[in-house]
Formats: structure tokens, sequence, C-alpha cells
């Protein structure tokens, strides 16, 4: 086979957004220079193909990007959107009215403003001042109030047993170390206070099957690169890590009771599983978003743990 007919065929199963997160262990620890770089660089807009063009900080925009992860969501977590909130299924929004919530790495802004409106005493933090900018817009068009900061998730400097909820969505795993974080998320709860934390499952179908066979094995990239290497160049960050439920739990023993479940986006988990070939029962969507809810509660690319101090 041809170096060109390699690329040809290698290129059915590459995403269009290329990337090059560097895949860490459990406990890798990192200093969070060239984190933060990348992160200023990038904010977490979700539109990492540039479908809506350049960002613009206005109502209209927000709308667009927060379609791109409502609509991605649907399979699980929030299938009435753009009804309800986002990621309704996994955040306690019926809890939090009056309550003392941290969110860590607030990104554009998307689930603080759903906390801040549903009554939440809300503390955002963000290790880049572009997101907590672009969140404070977002607060300031939508009548909402909130304390924003940046702020390392390693460092926090919050009080000891402060708040009632933390919630940070796929966002630990990518710092510079995550045991640190964890270690501050447990200090800062209250007794009794409860984490809602996502992070990338080794065990999914992404891992496993998307990136050693369908990108590793047909698309021929084993040939030049390792798995963790594949599986970084279709992972957005810095830095990167996927756990299983073991390893999580390791980190995170302090805590007294450690409950977990997965999830994933529309089209992505049948992909992940049969490539190009999802496309097969494009004509059956029911029967497809079936197919992908039972294999996302099971084999999801999203680790969601609820762990209680």
């Amino acid at each position: 086979m041809t170096t060109k007919q390699m690329d040809f065929f290698s290129s059915l199963f590459w995403r269009s957004m290329e990337f090059s997160a560097r895949l860490a262990g459990a406990r890798d620890s990192f200093d969070n220079v060239g984190n933060r770089g990348w992160w200023e660089k990038n904010p977490m807009l979700y539109d990492w193909n540039g479908v809506h063009g350049a960002p613009a900080l206005n109502a209209g925009y927000f709308e667009k990007i927060d379609r791109i992860f409502g609509e991605g969501h649907k399979l699980l977590n929030n299938p009435d959107w753009p009804r309800g909130d986002i990621l309704e299924r996994f955040i306690p929004y019926q809890e939090v009215a009056g309550k003392d919530v941290l969110e860590i790495g607030c990104g554009a802004g998307l689930v603080a403003s759903h906390l801040a409106r549903n009554g939440a005493r809300l503390v955002a933090v963000d290790i880049t001042a572009n997101a907590i900018g672009i969140t404070r817009e977002r607060f300031r068009l939508a009548g909402l109030k909130g304390a924003l900061m940046q702020m390392e998730g390693e460092s926090l400097a919050l009080k000891d047993s402060s708040f009632d909820f933390v919630v940070s969505w796929g966002v630990i795993h990518h710092s510079g170390d995550m045991a640190a974080i964890l270690r501050e998320i447990h200090r800062v709860l209250k007794p009794g206070g409860r984490a809602h934390i996502m992070v990338y499952n080794r065990r999914s179908l992404r891992y496993q099957v998307y990136c050693r066979f369908w990108l590793g094995v047909i698309g021929m990239r084993l040939v030049n690169n390792n798995i963790d290497e594949i599986a970084g160049s279709i992972t957005d960050g810095f830095i990167a890590r996927h756990l299983t439920k073991r390893e999580f739990r390791e980190l995170a023993s302090p805590f007294s009771r450690i409950d977990f479940s997965f999830s994933d986006e529309s089209i992505s988990t049948f992909t992940y599983l049969v490539g190009k070939f999802h496309k097969l029962l494009k004509p059956f969507p029911r029967l497809m978003a079936a197919l992908e809810r039972g294999l996302a509660r099971r084999w999801g690319w999203y680790m969601e743990v609820n762990a209680t101090k």
C-alpha cells in the first residue's frame, strides 16, 4: 500500500479536528504553565471546527455553542434539550437552591449559568483569565450572579468545609495534578457534601475500540504511534487522562462513598464501535438511539462520579 493510499484510508476514520494532548497517568503531576497557556488560546467553546466562526460574546453566539453541547448530550443527560437544564440527569439542580456550590473549570460558563439560575450560591473558578472573562460576559447578558475567579484547582483559595456541592464536568483530568485537585475538593466540601465529577473512561469504546482498532489498526496509526498518542490526537487539552474506576477510587480514597455511571454523546458511541458503518443505521434513528444509550451506559467515554465526603 502506498503512502498516499494509507493517508486516504486513515482519513476515513480520522476526526476533522486534530489535537495533540499528552496522555498522562492518574498520579502524574506537572506544573500548569503549558496547560494554562493551551486553554487561554483554546477556550472551551465546543466549536472546535469553527463552524460558527470567530467567537463573538453575545447572546446569539452563546446560544449556538450551547446547542453544540446540549444536542450532543441529549442521548442521556438532557434528553429534553433545549428545555430543562444542561446535564440535568447528572447535576442535582433540584437541590442547589440556597446551597453553596463550587464549579471547578467553568469554561464558557454554560453549567455555571444553569447552577446560578437554579438559585445556587455559586463560586465558579477556572485556570484561565479568558474563561472567567467569557463567563462574566455570559452572566452579565443573562442577569445572573456568581463569584467568578481565576484559580487553580490544585490550590483553591477557599475555606475548609465551605461547600455543599462541587461540580466539575470534564476538567480535572486535564489538570497538572489531578490527585491534588481531588484532595482540595474533599477539603472544601462540608461533611456529607457531594462532588459531581466527570473524567474520561479508560474502558470506553472510544479508547479501547475506536482508538485501538479503527484508528490504530484500520487507520494504520499503530504503525508509528502508540495507543496513548492516538488517543491524544483526538482529545482536547494540553494534558489528558483516561481512568478506570479502580484508579479513581484510589485517588479519591478519603471520600466516604463513590458511585459511578457512564454516558456519551449522540452518534459518537456507535461510531466508536463500528466506525463509519454507523451510517447504516441512519435510516433507523430510534433503533440507533436505543443501541447508543445501552452502549453509553456501560462503555461511554464519560465516567461520571458522585463522591460523598
